[in-house]
Formats: structure tokens, sequence, C-alpha cells
């Protein structure tokens, strides 16, 4: 059944595309890799957003004054601003939060750089220190010149004054200034061999030679796109699936919440488009009018008193007409959700958000754990198609009375299972064969009449489409 069922879900994926985009991708199977190289040894970057956002790289490595250094660049696409920063903790160096462990008194930030930073634009360097959670130093040093740019590696230093024994540093480096004026598409700042001297000082900035890189891939699942907090999205592809091979899973991490604390940034994906210092924008197209309900299967394990969320916005010409949320509690077993719709007029588009903290979460515990899979719309049901006798397999008598058909080609081996569903998802009959017969012979006599689903697993491959009960 490999060529054959390979065959059958080709032509399945299609009619997907082409009649459910709505829902994309529901039984996230499907996913998007794109290699992010960042400096190792903790240093945080702005590719994850960049790249979840516009699908551009604001950080590589470049040759540097001795091996390696760190290129940043921003970039302006459309209305959205891809400043470049590197950073090596969590959170707003401006507001002190964050920062590694430090214990020496520097009386300088010491490195090479280069740079093009053209019309009024600037770059910045900020060394920040702290003791018992207090800002004691902040020192920095804006980049700029009357050229604007400077292509050959120079040595340069960034004093600091520091009167007591920190016990933490934070380095933030920017290619652009984003509070100030002239921001530039393009600008861009290359640093390298960063150390902290003064009498006495040992303790070396680990990486600052960014020498070494390592990739952390960016992936979303296929028709998604997600959020992004520092260095990840929190998104993951897992093999804990209720149908097919994966699910998606979102897991919570520590943020900044704007004011001087952390607190948890939920992991988000969205059928529509991500903006900068926005959230989730458009959407799908969408035009049911009326009643509808999203379904699903998920799972949660929150961090503290946690709960995951799920909204739908639907919209006319950009305004809302509808939609509805719900929150999401910890459930440890596969189980069933289902989100209500409805709508005032008919929507053009619809908006799906998935998260796995609320959207208010106060905890400070990160990782909470939310996975979701088998996703359809009660007006687009799985988006199945009725298959082809040319995919090798025929159901038969379709509507059926008294039993279904499946009959296979006498090629295919292994163990098969069936399942029937009814149109919410509920698995109604389960069937299991050790090997593929020619013909499997499934009584529905029992069943009500109308609508029902199969689904077909064989050798890893699963097909499914739709009956109907007379």
């Amino acid at each position: 059944m490999k060529k054959t069922l390979l065959t059958a879900t080709m032509a399945l994926l299609m009619y997907g595309v082409a009649c459910a985009q709505s829902c994309p991708n529901p039984d996230f199977e499907n996913w998007n890799s794109t290699n992010n190289y960042a400096p190792d040894s903790g240093w945080y970057n702005s590719n994850v957003q960049s790249l979840t956002w516009h699908d551009s790289l604001t950080v590589w490595s470049v040759s540097g004054f001795s091996g390696h250094a760190a290129h940043i660049q921003t970039a302006i696409i459309g209305t959205d601003t891809m400043q470049a920063w590197l950073i090596n903790s969590v959170g707003d160096p401006r507001k002190g939060i964050g920062g590694v462990p430090y214990s020496q008194q520097p009386t300088a930030l010491t490195g090479y750089y280069r740079y093009s930073l053209p019309g009024n634009d600037s770059a910045g360097i900020m060394v920040v220190f702290k003791k018992s959670g207090t800002i004691v130093s902040t020192n920095g040093m804006m980049i700029r010149n009357a050229s604007g740019s400077l292509l050959t590696y120079t040595p340069f230093t960034v004093p600091i004054t520091l009167s007591v024994v920190p016990d933490t540093v934070i380095i933030a480096i920017v290619s652009s200034n984003l509070f100030g004026t002239g921001l530039q598409s393009g600008s861009w700042l290359e640093v390298d061999q960063l150390a902290f001297s003064g009498t006495g000082i040992s303790q070396i900035i680990p990486d600052g030679n960014f020498d070494t890189w390592i990739n952390n891939p960016v992936i979303v699942p296929e028709g998604w796109l997600s959020g992004a907090n520092f260095n990840t999205t929190g998104v993951s592809q897992s093999t804990d699936a209720y149908s097919g091979t994966y699910s998606v899973q979102l897991v919570s991490t520590p943020g900044d919440n704007g004011s001087g604390g952390t607190r948890i940034v939920g992991a988000e994906i969205t059928n529509g488009r991500m903006v900068s210092n926005h959230g989730p924008e458009g959407g799908l197209p969408y035009t049911h009018a009326g009643a509808d309900t999203l379904f699903g299967y998920y799972k949660y394990t929150p961090g503290g008193t946690d709960s995951a969320a799920i909204s739908v916005n639907l919209t006319h010409l950009g305004t809302m007409v509808g939609g509805n949320g719900i929150t999401l509690p910890a459930a440890s077993a596969w189980t069933l959700f289902s989100l209500p719709l409805n709508s005032m007029s008919t929507p053009d588009s619809i908006l799906i958000t998935i998260q796995s903290s609320s959207w208010n979460s106060t905890t400070t515990i990160p990782g909470s754990t939310l996975k979701v899979d088998h996703m359809w719309l009660k007006s687009q049901p799985l988006y199945l198609n009725e298959l082809s006798n040319s995919a090798g397999l025929v159901v038969y008598p379709n509507p059926a009375n008294d039993v279904l058909n499946f009959r296979f080609d006498e090629q295919e081996t292994g163990p098969v299972s069936i399942k029937i569903y009814d149109l919410t998802g509920r698995v109604i009959d389960n069937y299991d064969y050790v090997r593929v017969p020619f013909i499997i012979t499934l009584p529905v006599e029992p069943l009500p009449m109308g609508m029902y689903l199969y689904e077909i697993r064989n050798n890893g491959t699963v097909i499914r489409d739709k009956f109907i009960k007379k």
C-alpha cells in the first residue's frame, strides 16, 4: 500500500489547499524549517523575530578582526522595523532586566567594530551592572561619524564607571537607534573580540570573540506563523500526536513584561500574519455566514495556574463581524475542544490564534506546554475529498446501507487499521488487522443515517475520506 496510499495522500493534500484554507494543515503533518545560526554561550539575538515575522535574517556571522565577528543589520519591511540586536540575557537592558553573573570592577569594555550607518542613523553598545537586583552602573557608546561608515575593523573603548563590586552584567548591542530619528533600513554594525579591561580583570565575556555559532532552526507548521520571544518561538514538532505522525507543541518561556519585571510569554501560532509590536492580523478566506464551530484535540500541562487560549476573529474588509475565544484547562490525555462561532454578517476572513498561556497571564513559572492536533471547522469537516479508483483503493457502496467494503490492491502488505468518525471527530468504531486482506467489510447498519468519516492507516501513511449511511 505504500505507493498507493502515497498517491492518495498527495491528492488529499491538493484538495485541502483548494477547498479548506481557513484551517490550514489541521493535523500539523507538514512543517517548514529555516536555519538560524547564532553566537554560542547565551547570546540572544533578533533573528527569531525577523525570521518568523518576515523570513529575514538580521544577525549572521562574518569574517572578523580575528576569526569571526557578529554582523547585525536593520531591516524595514513595509511598516515593520526589524531592528537587529545582540544581548547576553532575556529582558530590556534599559530597565535592568536580566543579566549574567559578573563580580569584578572593570574600567572599560573593549573590542573591534566596523559599520555602515546611512543618513542620520546610529548604532549603540550598552553595558549595565547590577548588584542585588539594583542597577549600580549604566555605560554606553553611540556609534556615528560624519562619513556614516567605517569599513575597516577599528578598536573601540566604552569607559565604565563602577564604584561597587557588582554581581550581574548586561551587554546589549543594536544596529539602529529605534527610539531616535533617522532610522534606516540596511544600517549595520559588526563587533568582535569583546572583553572587559582594568586592573586585575580576569573574568571573560563568554564567546565575546563570536567565533562559535550554533544552528537553532526556526520551525513552524506549514500554513501557520508563530510569535517570538528572544531566542525562541516556543513552537516545536511533537511526535505525541492524536492523529497522524505529528502535533504542534507550544511552550511558554520567560519574557519582559514591559515594566521592569518578567512574565510568562505564551508561544503562539496563527493562520494570519504576525505584526511586530502588535500581534496577529489578517487571516485566511472564509465566507461561512451564521453559526459554525472550530473543533480540535489538545493536551495541556500548565505552569502554576496558567491556562492556554484559542481565539477566532471573523472579519469583513478588516472589520470584526464575529468570533469567539476559549481558555483550555489542564488535560493529560488528548481532549476534544469545541469553540462555537457566530457572525453578525458574512465574513471574508478567519483569524485563528493559539497560545500556550492565557493572554493576561501574570505567573512567573515558565514551561506551560500545549499540544494541539486534528483541527477542523464544522463547515469544512477535515477538508476531505473523494478518492478516485486510480488510487488503487475502492470503497463501496457509497452511500451504504448495511456494509461498507474496502478493496485493496493485491500487492499491499503490513498491518492496517480503520477508524470511523462522526462529524464531531468522535471515534465510533475502530478495526485493526495484522495484514492487509484483499477486501475488508465493515458493518454500518447500526449507524444512524448521515455523513461519516473513515481513516485508514498502513505503513505509516494515512487516508481519510467520507461516506454516507442511508
